[in-house]
This record gives C-alpha cells, structure tokens and sequence, in this order.
C-alpha cells in the first residue's frame, strides 16, 4: 500500500506533493461532478502560478533585478507594438550580456487591460557590471522601476502577482499582444518532477517535517481533497536555510 510523493527541486526549494492513485487509498467523497468553468479557472490559474513559481526559483536569485517599464502617456503603443519594443530591448541587452561573457535570461510580462501598457521583466544580474545602467539607457519611452529579488529562494508571492496581474490580459487577448501569460528565454531551466511510492507508511502526517538543511514555509503547506478525483492530497514546500548547501 503506502502513498506516491512527487518532488521538484527548483533553487532553493523543494516542492512536495502526497497524494493516492485509484488503486490506493480511497475517496474522501463520492463521484465528483463534472467541474465548473469557475473551478477549472481557479486550477488553470493555480497551475500556472506553479510553472512560473518553479521557473522564477530555478533561475534567478539574490539580486537579480525585477523591473517595471512603463511608457510616457503619450508614447504608449498597442499591445503589438509593445511587443515588439520589449523583443528589441531584449535582443540589446543579450548582446550587451554577450560582451561579458554573459548569458541573457529572463521572463517577461505585458500588462494592458484596464490599466496604462507596462511591462514587469525579470533579468539575472551580472558580477561586477551594474546591468541596470543598460536597462535605463535601452528603455526611451519611460523611467525604469528597479527592484531586487531577496536571498530567500523562495519567490511565489512574485510568481502570484505576475500571474494575477495578467489574467485579464491573458483572457482577453485578441489584438495582437501575446499570446500566453508570459514569455521566457530558452535558457531557462525547467525542473523535472520525481515520483516514488512511500510503501512504510500508509498515510503522511498532517504537520510535514522538512529534511535537513531546509525549513517548512508554513504559508505552503495545504491538507485537502482533490476536486476533481476526491482523493485526499498533502502539498507543501521546503526552502533551504541560509548558509546550507544544495
């Protein structure tokens, strides 16, 4: 018997799910209804945060910027040519990365429904060279706003934002803006999810204990049913301590 765990290692965080297949364990409930267009929603935007969640951890870190470009009120472009400013300044600053040595990464969002064009990028940073000076002589239409990810490892309350700040964009997208929530360089690592069958034990404790070197981020852990199978699930994440290895 037992249970299946699936783990995804991204940076400094472990992201574990406990969960039982048809053939093991049974329902907290009967059968589940076909879900609502409500429902399937809130899982689709749940999935994406995760995707962009383990991106963001896997690939940036301490002091790599997080940036905001916005237009003068009356430079603002349409969403395709909006577009097509943020590829130009990208395609600089990877020439501008290449003189160093440096490899380009970043994720970029476009923002436009309801509120004045903007765009949020995250860039990874470059020792020694202040790659902000960049942004700031590429960027003509607007002033840039510089943040700085923390040494946490831990960046979902940022993942949230950006997938929540571009579901009406997302959902509303007919006029020539992107085509999906955000967009990402091919450099980024994805990190691949391992699953193993925990056959000691024919359930998980409620209260999850972190492995060595990690704590439990308390805000993730989540006990519950799985709308959709009615199985009973455990989900939380680990981060790692600062000053530990991994």
């Amino acid at each position: 018997m037992g249970y299946f765990k699936t783990t995804v290692k991204a940076g400094a965080t472990i992201e574990d799910t406990k969960s039982y297949t048809k053939r093991i364990g049974t329902k907290a409930r009967g059968n589940k209804e076909k879900p609502t267009a409500e429902e399937m929603e809130k899982v689709n935007q749940m999935n994406a945060e995760r995707t962009l969640r383990l991106k963001i951890n896997a690939n940036f870190g301490v002091d790599d910027p997080f940036i905001t470009l916005t237009y003068r009120k009356e430079e603002r472009p349409t969403p395709a040519g909006a577009k097509k400013n943020i590829k130009k300044l990208l395609d600089s600053l990877r020439k501008k990365y290449k003189t160093m040595g440096a490899e380009l990464k970043y994720i970029n969002v476009t923002e436009y429904q309801n509120k004045a064009i903007h765009h949020h990028i995250i860039i990874n940073h470059v020792e020694g060279v202040d790659v902000s000076k960049w942004v700031r002589q590429l960027w003509k239409f607007g002033r840039p706003d510089f943040k700085y990810l923390d040494d946490t490892g831990q960046y979902k309350d940022l993942a949230a934002y950006l997938i929540k700040e571009t579901s009406k964009t997302y959902k509303g997208n007919d006029d020539g803006g992107h085509k999906q929530r955000y967009s990402c360089s091919r450099n980024l690592i994805m990190p691949t999810p391992k699953t193993e069958i925990i056959k000691k034990a024919q359930r998980w404790a409620a209260d999850p204990k972190p492995i060595k070197g990690y704590y439990i981020d308390k805000d993730t852990v989540y006990n519950g049913v799985d709308p959709f199978t009615g199985r009973e699930y455990q989900k939380y994440t680990m981060v790692r301590l600062s000053g530990s290895g991994g």
